[in-house]
């Protein structure tokens, strides 16, 4: 009579690892799915990705203890762990980087050119759902502002006012960012004023823009305001957004002036 070859058990826990993780893959797809279809808000969703993010830590600390039993006691299931690991730390990997971000600077969700007087929401005002930001600027930002971003400030341009409207109309344009309302720059007899919001490029999160053009000293002033509708931290977002569109505006006027 043969006798049957013995073949080492296949560890459980690093089956499940797997599992865990790929579940807490679904659990993420998911919440970007619903945030992007607008079936989540922008809280929800962060609940429902940190969720997903959660199940998939709990699988690759699963995979590490499995794969250190399966060193121990030769079991079957160190692909299953391998891979868990392999997989959940490519998911978890930049919203580790963005934790380190939040760590490491002050909590900022609302970035101005002008933190004394900054552009106020007013279409937008009505379209943050109850649970979002509040529209009205914190005072209490302005010195966190000044520490981290001293760069952000208004933009004076030496310009008619049909060539800052066609200035803004090229940045908005260029940027993709939806109209919310728009009110043209008629230099000293009125203001202009410019609406907008943009959405995040995974998760679709919304940040509302407002671009203000007044006269002052005979000039175009420009003043910008960039917030999260969610959050307390942005991650710098706001501001790159604000210093890229200043960069953007200066360099195009100075085109406009030779």
């Amino acid at each position: 009579m043969r006798r049957r070859a013995f073949v080492e058990p296949t560890s459980r826990l690093a089956v499940w690892s797997l599992r865990f993780v790929v579940l807490g893959l679904a659990v993420a797809v998911v919440a970007v799915l619903a945030a992007r279809s607008d079936w989540l808000d922008g809280g929800q969703a962060v609940v429902a990705l940190g969720a997903g993010l959660g199940i998939v830590a709990l699988g690759v600390a699963s995979a590490l203890i499995a794969g250190t039993a399966i060193w121990f006691s030769g079991y079957r299931g160190g692909r299953y762990a391998a891979f868990a690991v392999v997989l959940g730390a490519a998911l978890l990997a930049y919203p580790a980087v963005l934790g380190v971000i939040g760590l490491r600077q002050p909590a900022i969700n609302d970035i101005t050119t002008d933190p004394e007087n900054p552009p106020a929401f007013d279409i937008v005002a009505s379209a943050r759902p109850p649970g979002a930001n509040p529209s009205a600027y914190q005072p209490a930002l302005a010195a966190q502002q000044r520490e981290l971003y001293p760069e952000i400030r208004p933009l004076d341009v030496d310009l008619a006012p049909d060539e800052v409207n066609e200035l803004l109309s090229d940045l908005v344009d260029g940027q993709k960012w939806r109209v919310l309302d728009q009110v043209d720059y008629r230099g000293a007899a009125r203001d202009g004023r410019i609406e907008m919001v943009t959405r995040s490029l995974i998760m679709g999160f919304r940040d509302d823009i407002v671009i203000r053009v007044r006269t002052v000293n005979g000039r175009a002033r420009i003043d910008m305001r960039s917030a999260a509708r969610y959050g307390r931290q942005d991650f710098g977002v706001n501001a790159r957004r604000v210093v890229a569109a200043l960069d953007e505006m200066r360099a195009a006027a100075r085109r406009v002036q030779r």
